[in-house]
């Protein structure tokens, strides 16, 4: 099994300019610190990430967040995708969390 290529210090330094940071990283998803949006590698494209917002932000924080990554991702020659939705569920009786992707 080949394990992917996934740029994540090329991400820590945008989202650092973006003035957020990582939060934790799990396979190909990156939650950033303030969970109004997580990231996800592109396994087709390693130049770009999918973006999910939560689903407790609304529409013009989702498009202020986009703003201010846009020029970054552009500066470190990657693009950002919008890729739906995600809602985190804490799992009964545990400290695990499941995450609910809702496609656009």
């Amino acid at each position: 099994m080949t394990i992917p290529f996934r740029p994540l210090s090329e991400v820590k330094m945008i989202l650092e300019e973006a003035g957020t940071d990582i939060s934790y990283a799990y396979d190909d998803l990156v939650f950033v610190e303030h969970t109004a949006y997580m990231l996800q590698f592109d396994d087709d494209k390693h130049s770009n990430l999918k973006i999910y917002y939560s689903t407790e932000i609304d529409d013009n924080q989702a498009a202020a967040e986009e703003k201010k990554l846009l020029p970054l991702m552009k500066k470190h020659k990657m693009t950002l995708t919008k890729a739906g939705k995600f809602s985190l569920k804490q799992k009964e009786d545990s400290e695990e969390i499941d995450i609910l992707f809702f496609p656009s």
